[in-house]
């Protein structure tokens, strides 16, 4: 089977059944839209009510870390300090974006 004939199947797939599968993801989309997985890489979305949803995932040792450098930087520790302000400015980087790519 050439290039030619994959395409034409294809396009007799599209044609009788690619708007019923269209629609069934975009259901799906909108039944789990305030959904979060911690494996499938998804971290941030809006809900279909406008809400922003962010998803954050720490392993045990990470949220104790985090939380140490917040209380260390919140008692004056300059390198605490810096090292928290560099995780907040990455979730500001998250929030950036899905300003700045929301779907009405």
């Amino acid at each position: 089977m050439d290039c030619s004939d994959v395409e034409k199947k294809w396009g007799e797939f599209l044609e009788a059944q690619g708007t019923d599968i269209a629609d069934q993801i975009f259901a799906n989309l909108q039944e789990t839209a305030h959904l979060f997985d911690t494996q499938d890489g998804t971290h941030a979305k809006w809900s279909p009510d406008g809400l922003l949803g962010l998803l954050l995932v720490f392993d045990y040792d990470e949220a104790e870390h985090l939380m140490a450098a917040f209380y260390a930087g919140m008692e004056g520790v300059d390198d605490a300090q810096e090292v928290f302000g560099v995780w907040v400015t990455a979730l500001m980087g998250i929030v950036r974006e899905c300003l700045e790519n929301r779907s009405v």
